[in-house]
């Protein structure tokens, strides 16, 4: 379709003056009447009785004009609307993260991210890494930070850390002094644990095969802070991931190992194309937040 003839062509009956709708363009009238020679080739009917003193519109150009002009009109708000929608994918972000990574380390590379990018907003999925595995494979997010190993194919992925399982004993339990302890020494102490349809339930339930058996799983919760809150209150014991145990003085993180239980965390993206401007900039930002804070924990 010849949108720039349809234009000149609106525009002169418009303004009903070749003169008037070149200056309006603001094209030379020969180039506009190139647009309508071309126009009125293409689809085989003039459009314009044109004489010295006057210009008017045949029937044929009286029937095509209010068509034309509504379909200009429509084909114009549409692409306005894609304009509209390229400008706010520019301007938001929408990232993954597993609410234990997320917290260590989004707050600060965040803070940076806004004097950079002042305009542009963040949207932050905390989930578990199921959904954050769907939402990449959605498209909802541009990449997620999540335990690796049940990506799809279509996702690429970079491990950054392993993290160890340990355990948050209430404060002034008789465990709560040890340095370090085996599974055994959970055996006749009751536990909280979170459910097994999430990533961490499964990767315990996994590792620890017939042995978990053997443990008082006296409660099973579906988010960790419950978990923990129960260990905060003196009613259990809980096996999280490190990252997923706050600091609190009522409660002690220690070391499990025989077996020593680890889950990889990693980076996720859709692998069908690039990650827009600023969803790199954040990205690279996390990688070097977590990356500093690995060397730091190894030093420590």
């Amino acid at each position: 379709m010849d949108v720039s003839g349809l234009e000149a062509f609106i525009q002169i009956a418009e303004c009903g003056s070749f003169r008037r709708a070149a200056e309006a363009m603001r094209l030379s009238q020969t180039a506009l009447s190139h647009r309508i020679k071309k126009l009125e080739q293409d689809v085989g009917v003039t459009l314009f009785q044109r004489t010295t003193r006057s210009l008017t519109l045949t029937q044929a150009g009286q029937d095509f004009f209010p068509k034309a002009r509504d379909a200009l009109m429509r084909l114009n708000r549409l692409y306005e609307g894609l304009k509209r929608e390229g400008r706010q994918a520019r301007e938001r972000v929408s990232v993954g993260c597993l609410g234990s990574v997320g917290e260590r380390f989004l707050p600060g590379v965040l803070r940076e991210f806004r004097q950079r990018y002042p305009r542009v907003n963040v949207v932050i999925y905390d989930e578990p890494a199921q959904a954050l595995r769907d939402r990449v494979a959605n498209g909802d997010v541009q990449f997620a930070l999540t335990i690796l190993g049940a990506q799809l194919w279509t996702q690429k992925s970079r491990a950054l850390f392993e993290e160890d399982f340990v355990a948050a004993v209430p404060a002034g339990h008789p465990l709560a002094e040890r340095s370090e302890l085996s599974w055994a020494d959970l055996v006749g102490h009751p536990l909280a644990r979170v459910s097994t349809t999430t990533s961490h339930g499964f990767i315990l339930s996994e590792s620890l095969s017939k042995f978990g058996d053997r443990l008082d799983w006296a409660y099973e919760v579906q988010r960790v802070n419950m978990a923990v809150r129960f260990v905060v209150t003196g009613i259990a014991i809980t096996v999280l991931p490190r990252m997923a145990i706050p600091l609190s003085d009522e409660l002690r993180v220690i070391p499990i190992t025989t077996p020593l239980i680890k889950r990889t965390i990693g980076i996720i993206s859709r692998n069908d194309g690039p990650l827009s401007a600023p969803a790199q900039h954040l990205q690279r930002m996390l990688l070097r937040a977590i990356a500093q804070g690995q060397e730091a924990a190894a030093a420590g």
